[in-house]
């Protein structure tokens, strides 16, 4: 498990940091491969900072110093060059910030009641949308991409699931806002604290960060896949529970 990348690229560090400290962490996130073999005073010096704020930047990533942190560094690298492990870690880095509990109540949603579904998602979302109707239509449930608010109006008795990995599009809460106008019930597949939450009655969440590349925010969909194959996994598993029963 990486130790120090994941931190410089989430920094949720649950206090706010100054300036300074946020430009030793950027130049550590930008120069990675290079920490271990340049000097505290030369991290200073590229940073624009003092050796105190370096200090007290490696502290806050949960190391007593810099050589610690330069250790640290060099096992996270070691295990970046391993392809692997690279993308094991990546894998397990996700998995610990998706809310499996929440997969339960996203289910008995889709199975009670007329079991129709409506799926929305915007961008990469439309493309994890177009998997699960796949998936769903296996199952014999009756399943629509939608693509603009209007659509809602012919389809009041289905249910409306929206993938959003942010939760935050403009469109999405317009179409949400809509489908509680015309008491559709409304599940979503995104992100925990979104914006999106509040206008649903049960949703599957994550907390995994934008993905930045080079100052571009990247919308990643390996967490919704792996959300949204729970959810089928369960739906399975449900169906041929109730098979059993009857």
């Amino acid at each position: 498990m990486y130790k120090v990348i994941n931190q410089l690229k989430e920094r949720n560090f649950g206090h706010p940091l100054s300036n300074s400290e946020q430009a030793v962490l950027d130049y550590l996130e930008k120069n990675f491969k290079a920490i271990p073999k340049i000097t505290v005073t030369q991290l200073a010096d590229k940073s624009f900072t003092s050796q105190a704020t370096v200090n007290r930047a490696c502290k806050t990533l949960g190391f007593f110093g810099f050589s610690e942190l330069k250790f640290a560094i060099a096992q996270d690298i070691q295990l970046m060059n391993t392809v692997t492990t690279r993308h094991i870690s990546r894998t397990e880095s996700i998995l610990g910030k998706v809310f499996f509990e929440g997969t339960q109540e996203v289910v008995k949603q889709i199975l009670n009641g007329n079991r129709k579904v409506l799926l929305f998602g915007l961008g990469a979302s439309d493309i994890s949308a177009q998997y699960f109707q796949r998936q769903l239509l296996y199952f014999g449930i009756p399943t629509i991409i939608i693509e603009q608010e209007k659509m809602l109006e012919n389809f009041k008795d289905y249910i409306l699931i929206v993938i959003s990995s942010s939760g935050e599009t403009m469109r999405s809460m317009q179409l949400v806002k809509r489908a509680k106008e015309l008491n559709m019930t409304v599940l979503a597949i995104t992100k925990s604290k979104s914006t999106l939450t509040q206008y649903c009655d049960a949703a599957f969440l994550h907390d995994v960060p934008v993905d930045k590349l080079d100052g571009i925010s990247r919308e990643q969909q390996l967490h919704m896949i792996i959300m949204l194959n729970e959810i089928i996994d369960q739906i399975d598993f449900e169906l041929k529970a109730r098979k059993k029963a009857v």
